[in-house]
């Protein structure tokens, strides 16, 4: 089993380099794929990928995994550092029936961020989708969605299930995704014993721009679809 690790970033170099030295210092990967959208605070003279303005999220990770060669991608916001064996969540990829995986998600002090996220169209728009912040299974478990801060997938399995929706700008790219898995007939799981500390939504103003577009996309793909 390879990995690569795909990095969509835009600015903020000193967190880039944080994550960087993180994945270093443990679990070992095929590859490192940085996709920049027009940084101009040096983040571009790391990049595999250097796009010239900035093309949110879901194109950058597009980019990044047709330009991977490894078997297993690892989407990672640029905000996370990894901890010892983060990528131990990947082995849940070799069952067939699992489409989209991710490990725990801690704040700087160690409050559970995320331990999968949970979907309910029947809750009002904007609050379909949230994440599940308690300690609630010590082993791996199905879950709706898996936040896209730290998500892993099949390379053959994310072009098979149409990649990113780049309909999206910065929001709900993740939560789609693991729509469209399910979907096609996956399961997604959370390995809680697979941890990052992600400082979430540090890479500006931008995360929050077109928060009510993407809210009223999802409804309007998956709501009606059956799915939840």
């Amino acid at each position: 089993m390879t990995i690569a690790v795909i990095i969509p970033t835009y600015n903020r170099l000193e967190l880039t380099q944080n994550c960087l030295n993180s994945i270093a210092r443990h679990d070992p990967v095929h590859e490192i794929i940085i996709v920049d959208n027009g940084s101009t605070d040096g983040t571009q003279h790391l990049a595999t990928i250097a796009n010239d303005h900035n093309l949110g999220f879901a194109a950058a990770c597009n980019q990044g995994a047709r330009h991977a060669t490894a078997d297993h991608l690892i989407f990672l916001n640029n905000d996370t550092i990894v901890h010892p064996n983060w990528t131990s969540h990947t082995k849940h990829l070799n069952d067939p029936t699992v489409g989209i995986v991710g490990p725990k998600l801690i704040y700087p002090d160690c409050r559970i961020q995320s331990a999968g996220v949970a979907v309910d169209f029947n809750r009002p728009p904007g609050l379909e989708a949230w994440n599940l912040t308690i300690d609630w299974s010590s082993e791996a478990i199905d879950v709706d969605a898996i936040t896209g801060a730290c998500l892993a997938i099949r390379r053959d399995t994310f072009f098979t299930i149409g990649g990113f929706d780049e309909g999206y700008w910065n929001g709900y790219e993740d939560v789609d995704l693991c729509l469209a898995a399910v979907d096609a007939g996956f399961r997604n799981v959370y390995d809680p014993k697979a941890t990052v500390t992600h400082l979430e939504s540090q890479s500006g103003s931008e995360r929050w721009s077109a928060v009510a577009e993407n809210v009223t996309r999802l409804r309007t793909k998956w709501s009606l679809h059956g799915n939840h």
